[in-house]
């Protein structure tokens, strides 16, 4: 329990959407309760749900003066989330997800990271465990290495994040962008001159389990990302005065089923990229550049050679892994949208996203 003066101006507003997430809130709550860094407030919307997380919910805001519960009809997430912002009276916004688990030093280190950093926005690594097994996500942790990585995807593990709650008030949450909603807010931050970086340590566990999203849902994720992408491409190629036919070359490398791309704008494309870049933005976009050749392999027989070359000059020590990688999958003519190049990617290859 907090002393009510103190939480009269809370430094931190955790913010906690939940629907239907009886089975392992408690978890999650308490994970939140018994941080190290006691100024927050947790505020929580029931988004309508039909379980039992209601009256969790209601136990816990009995107990804790730092809960403040909102009940209602249920509405989309990003709606919700956006809710959440309005009533966050903290300098910072942390969220946090009912199912996941924070670590008890998470708050404490990321202020303490942002304090160092001067950042807008920081997120963390994160250690996966459930039905997918454990492993540890990496994000990058320098500002020019994740708006480098916002090109192929999300820089941020969405419930590790923390922002500057001034900044996410102006920018908000868009609904027209259900299922990327954090992707499309992280990519408009970005273009609006937000500081970004990632603590490079552990401070959330990512709970994963079949209940996450729906094929229907996946399939339209993939397609909002996408767009989200094209978008951001637009905007570092204008800002490079890069050559903006070379874009859907680079982005067909993400889709089986367009057309064949034109690699010699694809090498040019990541040439100038990585020019343009040094030291970890750099990396990251080679090795974005190194899965897209790998899901290129199958039609195009002289990818090895394409990669080589891009290699010599900005490559790592994993070269000789790769140049296997690709002439394997040159020869079997192993297409990225083969059930074989999936059984790869997920067993032995990790060829990316």
């Amino acid at each position: 329990m907090s002393d009510p003066e103190q939480m009269a101006t809370p430094i931190v507003s955790v913010v906690m959407p939940v629907y239907n997430g009886e089975r392992h809130l408690a978890e999650a709550i308490e994970s939140i309760l018994t941080q190290t860094f006691s100024n927050f407030e947790l505020i929580i919307i029931d988004d309508g749900s039909t379980d039992g997380s209601l009256a969790i919910l209601k136990e816990y805001e009995k107990r804790d003066a730092r809960i403040r519960l909102i009940a209602r009809e249920n509405r989309n997430l990003a709606t919700t989330l956006n809710d959440l912002i309005d009533l966050a009276r903290g300098e910072w916004i942390a969220r946090m997800d009912q199912d996941d688990i924070a670590l008890p030093h998470r708050l404490e280190r990321q202020l303490q990271w942002m304090q160092e950093t001067k950042a807008d926005i920081s997120g963390s690594w994160i250690k996966t465990f459930g039905t997918s097994g454990s492993s540890v996500l990496k994000h990058p942790q320098t500002d020019a290495a994740n708006k480098m990585e916002l090109l192929f995807g999300s820089c941020f593990a969405h419930p590790t994040v923390m922002m500057k709650t001034a900044l996410v008030k102006q920018l908000r949450y868009d609904k027209a962008w259900e299922k990327c909603e954090d992707y499309d807010l992280w990519e408009r931050a970005a273009r609006a001159g937000w500081k970004m970086t990632n603590v490079p340590q552990v401070l959330l566990l990512y709970r994963q389990h079949g209940a996450q999203i729906s094929s229907a849902s996946l399939s339209k994720q993939l397609q909002l990302s996408q767009e989200i992408r094209h978008r951001y491409w637009g905007y570092i190629f204008d800002s490079m005065r890069l050559e903006k036919t070379w874009i859907d070359e680079v982005l067909k490398l993400r889709d089986p089923s367009s057309p064949k791309s034109n690699l010699d704008y694809v090498d040019a494309a990541f040439t100038e990229l990585m020019q343009n870049n040094e030291g970890e933005a750099r990396k990251v976009v080679f090795e974005h550049a190194t899965r897209l050749y790998l899901r290129a392999a199958g039609q195009c027989s002289d990818v090895f050679f394409r990669w080589s070359k891009l290699n010599r000059v900005y490559g790592s020590d994993q070269g000789l892994m790769v140049k296997f990688k690709l002439l394997l999958l040159s020869i079997l003519r192993i297409r990225s949208d083969s059930p074989l190049f999936n059984y790869l990617k997920s067993v032995y290859f990790r060829l990316g996203r």
